[in-house]
């Protein structure tokens, strides 16, 4: 399924290359994105994250705080 981007926010693919880049040892490991209609971020699930990383991510997408 191809998310509509109106706003230019990310899409899927974009965030878990950012997840990947950012995180390595997440390769391999499950995850969970979901964004909205419009590009937004509804939620991140990985495993395994320190709270700095949590706040990274909190950091990069506001709208998950």
């Amino acid at each position: 399924m191809k998310i509509e981007n109106k706003n230019k926010l990310d899409d899927i693919d974009n965030i878990s290359k950012w997840l990947l880049k950012t995180f390595p040892k997440l390769k391999g490991k499950p995850m969970s994105i979901e964004v909205n209609a419009q590009g937004k971020v509804n939620h991140i699930e990985v495993d395994n994250l320190t709270n700095a990383e949590i706040n990274k991510i909190k950091n990069k997408y506001p709208e998950l705080s």
